[in-house]
């Protein structure tokens, strides 16, 4: 799930390169302050690299509040739901199939 920290000292360039590295293929999402994402799935596990600003990730019980140099995955079919920092938010997100193993 959260490895806070996972990414720390390293800019967005860098991130990608290693996410490159390990055969993805991330994308960089720009969120507006207070965005909010209700109860949802997907279908695939998903991995997110936090570069600027905040968000906060629920998945199932459990609350992740995730800030720049975290790595966050969440796996396929479960239900999760986010609300995005009063800054706003940037991360670098992919779909990761072998993340969740």
């Amino acid at each position: 799930m959260l490895k806070p920290g996972y990414y720390y000292g390293k800019d967005e360039h860098e991130i990608a390169v290693e996410l490159s590295r390990e055969g993805l293929a991330p994308k960089r999402v720009v969120e507006t302050p207070g965005s909010r994402y209700d109860w949802h799935k997907n279908a695939f596990d998903i991995l997110m690299a936090f570069l600027e600003g905040s968000a906060e990730i629920r998945i199932g019980e459990d609350v992740y509040r995730c800030k720049p140099g975290d790595r966050l995955v969440i796996s396929g079919g479960i239900e999760h739901s986010a609300v995005v920092g009063d800054e706003g938010c940037v991360y670098l997100m992919t779909q990761c199939p072998t993340c969740a193993d």
